[in-house]
């Protein structure tokens, strides 16, 4: 169900120091070696890193055909570059390779079709830095919304939480950053959900209350409205195809909290979803979806840390014309992840087990509409 709602954002850990000037959604990954700098002649130094990665999984309650049909698969993770220039007044970031979206709870998709919603250059943009405090960025940026990142090396969990699935990846758009003292802000004019219609604004903020503990806020509405149910090319009004067409149509509100001491990071966040009544998309009356999460990560040595996360969403009872989120109407699902972890200078080696329970539910998990679903995740590579 993923690929078909969420078009998602964000690089984080691996570029962080590339993209100061473009606000966006901040996840901690794992340790992480520095970029290599590379003198590009005119251009100036450039800073370039990537990622080479694949993981195999086991999990009850398969569904579908492909990856996720089965209980015992793999895949390539990541064959990923980043190249990036964060300094003087143009600047740029361009992510290019194969990737993938692993979610708690969800399908998992093979990484050739998630390679189908965005490309083999995800994330590419231009950024004119006129003042060390204010920027503008154009291009396909990285969301705003949420802390976990969409690409799973800038998770401390493979998989991404349940906040995480109903937020943006990648929206087409122009955007403003702006910083003073502590606060930080930034404003886009974008695509939303990859929707090629140039109508949704998000936002985020973020209050720096010391070294170690920072607020954010942010939130997404379109401007207009995007599509219709009568549409024949990418909203096909069949069922719960709509379902894209909602969330390109909906409201979005968050706010996570962030303590990052000297080998120990906790965030909580909370999330809300809001789907209004319309004629012209099919819905009969408003919905919305509630999710919540907590996911910290501990470092033990230079080499260990273990990660884990508990996720909760709630989907109202009111089942619009087939459009809902989660797992039916009135539905409720709880999820935990943990995660351990050995790096060495390039190398990491991880395995995350989860497990995910439904209750009142309409649309269960797996071809046997099964309440729950345990799975184990290994991921092993390099960065370079």
């Amino acid at each position: 169900m993923k690929q078909s709602l969420r078009y998602r954002p964000l690089l984080t850990r691996l570029i962080s120091a590339t993209i100061a000037s473009v606000g966006c959604a901040h996840a901690s990954g794992f340790s992480i070696p520095a970029p290599l700098k590379i003198d590009a002649g005119p251009i100036g130094k450039v800073s370039v890193q990537g990622v080479v990665s694949g993981m195999g999984f086991l999990q009850s309650n398969p569904s579908g055909s492909g990856l996720n049909g089965k209980n015992a698969g793999a895949d390539i993770s990541n064959a990923f570059i980043n190249i990036s220039k964060s300094t003087g007044l143009i600047q740029f970031n361009l992510s290019a390779g194969a990737y993938n979206f692993p979610s708690l709870g969800e399908p998992f998709s093979s990484t050739s079709s998630t390679i189908s919603d965005f490309g083999v250059l995800p994330v590419a943009y231009v950024t004119v830095a006129p003042l060390s405090n204010f920027s503008v960025s154009i291009g396909k940026l990285p969301s705003l919304l949420g802390y976990t990142g969409s690409f799973d090396y800038q998770r401390m969990n493979i998989e991404g939480g349940f906040p995480w699935y109903l937020q943006t990846t990648v929206s087409r758009g122009v955007q403003v950053n702006y910083s003073m003292g502590p606060i930080s802000a930034s404003v886009s004019w974008n695509d939303g959900y990859y929707s090629n219609r140039y109508n949704v604004v998000s936002g985020l903020i973020t209050y720096a209350i010391n070294a170690d503990n920072s607020l954010s806020i942010y939130g997404m509405g379109n401007a207009g409205h995007t599509g219709n149910i009568k549409s024949t090319t990418r909203y096909s009004p069949n069922g719960y195809v709509n379902g894209e067409l909602a969330l390109d149509n909906s409201q979005m509100y968050g706010a996570y909290y962030t303590y990052t001491g000297s080998n120990f990071t906790i965030t909580p966040e909370v999330q809300y979803v809001h789907t209004p009544k319309s004629i012209t998309l099919g819905t009969t009356a408003s919905s919305y979806n509630i999710s919540a999460m907590i996911h910290g990560a501990y470092d033990i040595n230079n080499h260990w840390s273990i990660a884990a996360g508990v996720d909760y969403e709630h989907s109202s009872q009111s089942e619009t014309n087939g459009i809902y989120f989660g797992y039916g109407p009135g539905s409720s699902a709880l999820g935990i992840m943990v995660t351990p972890t050995y790096t060495n200078n390039g190398y990491f080696i991880r395995d995350e087990l989860s497990y995910v329970r439904l209750s009142n539910y309409t649309n269960g998990i797996g071809n046997d509409n099964r309440p729950d679903q345990f799975r184990d995740i290994l991921e092993t590579g390099f960065w370079f």
